[in-house]
């Protein structure tokens, strides 16, 4: 199972936990149940000058990758200024709150795993009043240009092995302190790829810059920036650089991969078809 779609800030929309506890703050969600995910809840965030949500906390980890704007997160008590590049956890149960000091709007993606429940279910996101008494901190990080690895490099993702042509920078991991998730940024070369193979986990992947071409399930697509792909649990899916500049796109996964046997390429089994 796989499932295509656009961000699309006119479509973006606040979502109904947070109406009554926020200003100025939209969503635009690309990965969830309602396209048949079942472990995670993915989407781009737009927070508009002046606006704000107040202080909350989940039953689920959510990261992050700061796309564009200044934003100010207030975690357990402690403010962090985010500026374009950074990425950050937030450990489940932590307080935490949003705000936009800056004048001009801010706009990140926003990963929530495990997935959130209906709320014709039951609760998993509750506002707080002042400070729970609650401790923690923030993980957070930074990325730039000089940290994306050599291609075909030495890998920073468990279970990779390196492709001529590939380079990922790990966010959000295991070794990051995250529990159910992964984030991280992954470029291709002109020429490069990774042949058909499969997960235990679910993907998305929201394209920031280049073309890709993309195959799931046995369809292709060509994908450039603002175009996302998410891939299910045993969906075989491919990617392709055929243009003639470097493609990137920010990656989740959930649940967090294994250490071992990450990856299950066809092409290792073909011999006993």
């Amino acid at each position: 199972m796989h499932f295509v779609s656009k961000i699309d800030k006119a479509a973006a929309v606040t979502p109904p936990v947070y109406q009554t506890n926020s200003k100025g703050f939209l969503r635009a969600t690309y990965a969830d149940r309602a396209i048949g995910s079942v472990h995670m809840g993915v989407g781009v965030c737009f927070l508009a000058p002046a606006g704000e949500v107040k202080p909350h906390l989940h039953s689920f980890e959510e990261s992050f990758y700061v796309l564009e704007g200044n934003v100010t997160a207030q975690v357990a008590g402690q403010s962090y200024s985010l500026r374009p590049g950074d990425f950050g956890l937030i450990r489940t149960g932590l307080p935490h709150a949003w705000r936009n000091e800056a004048g001009e709007p801010a706009r990140w993606i926003e990963m929530q795993a495990p997935q959130p429940r209906p709320l014709d279910y039951a609760e998993d996101t509750f506002f707080v009043n002042g400070n729970p008494g609650v401790e923690g901190s923030l993980l957070t990080g930074h990325f730039d240009e000089a940290q994306l690895p050599r291609p075909g490099g030495p890998s920073q993702m468990e279970g990779f092995n390196p492709t001529t042509g590939v380079a990922i920078k790990m966010f959000v991991d295991r070794s990051f302190g995250a529990i159910h998730q992964s984030l991280f940024l992954i470029q291709y070369l002109p020429g490069a790829k990774i042949d058909p193979h499969d997960h235990t986990f679910e993907e998305s992947y929201l394209i920031v810059g280049g073309r890709v071409r993309a195959t799931a399930d046995g369809k292709t697509y060509d994908l450039g920036p603002g175009d996302v792909i998410w891939t299910g649990v045993g969906c075989i899916h491919s990617f392709e650089n055929t243009g003639s500049e470097p493609v990137r796109w920010i990656e989740t996964q959930a649940p967090l991969p294994p250490a071992k046997e990450v990856f299950r390429f066809e092409r290792d089994w073909a011999q006993y078809k």
